[in-house]
């Protein structure tokens, strides 16, 4: 089996007033491409949604060597290295026109039925898989398994309308750009670099309240978001340079 490829390009909806990709469209379009990979070739949402099953993100991680300009166009590869019960893993590669890899990603996936909020075992849906995994292995270290954020809260957010998605719990963008709106504006005016980490935990529904809890040591920023229950739903990790 071979690695799919994708050709992609920085649309003026995907930047920042940096005119530069935000990281938050830069994840939208590498989560696009699993999507559409997915869809391809036949295990798509729209392949479960009879079973009333999706495809839900547990962990990711994104490294970005530079973030690409508005108008950038660029390859991605992406492929499965491999799965098991709970969890199937989808690798990244994004290289320019030069043929320079600039970012990978690794990120793995869970199967939820959406009657009961649980995950599925991925071997009632073997097929699922049948021809899919690559051999070849994770372009990056694998995501990080993320500890807790003892910080102070330094957002709240209500889960409203725009925030969710067709799988009706918060959209993965949106948990990054509350991030960064909680960051002062210099820190995305001056990131080169980065390595982005995420831990998803628990879902966030509509009408729940969050809040978003951060610690900084050295280049690391980490962010715990907690709903009004103390209940942990995601952790983040930045390391940015």
């Amino acid at each position: 089996m071979e690695k799919s490829v994708f050709r992609m390009k920085v649309e003026p909806r995907h930047v920042d007033f940096t005119s530069r990709a935000s990281v938050s469209s830069m994840c939208d379009i590498i989560l696009y491409v699993a999507g559409q990979d997915a869809h391809n070739r036949g295990f798509g949402i729209d392949a479960l949604a009879g079973r009333n099953f999706g495809w839900v993100l547990s962990r990711m991680c994104v490294e970005l060597d530079y973030i690409p300009k508005e108008y950038a166009q660029f390859t991605i590869h992406t492929w499965i290295s491999d799965y098991n019960r709970l969890s199937s893993t989808r690798n990244f590669t994004l290289t320019d026109d030069d043929g320079r890899e600039f970012s990978r990603a690794v990120s793995q996936w869970c199967m939820l039925d959406f009657d009961t909020r649980m995950p599925v075992d991925m071997n009632t849906l073997a097929k699922v898989h049948d021809g899919t995994i690559v051999d070849a292995p994770s372009p990056c270290e694998r995501p990080r398994r993320l500890g807790v954020v003892g910080g102070e809260v330094v957002a709240e957010h209500k889960v409203v309308y725009s925030d969710i998605d067709f799988n009706r719990h918060m959209n993965t963008m949106r948990y990054i750009d509350i991030i960064f709106d909680s960051m002062p504006i210099e820190v995305p005016e001056q990131v080169e670099s980065l390595r982005m980490d995420v831990n998803f935990l628990k879902e966030a529904l509509y009408g729940d309240y969050l809040y978003l809890k951060h610690e900084q040591i050295d280049q690391k920023r980490t962010y715990e978001f907690c709903n009004s229950s103390q209940d942990v739903l995601c952790r983040f990790a930045f390391e940015l340079k």
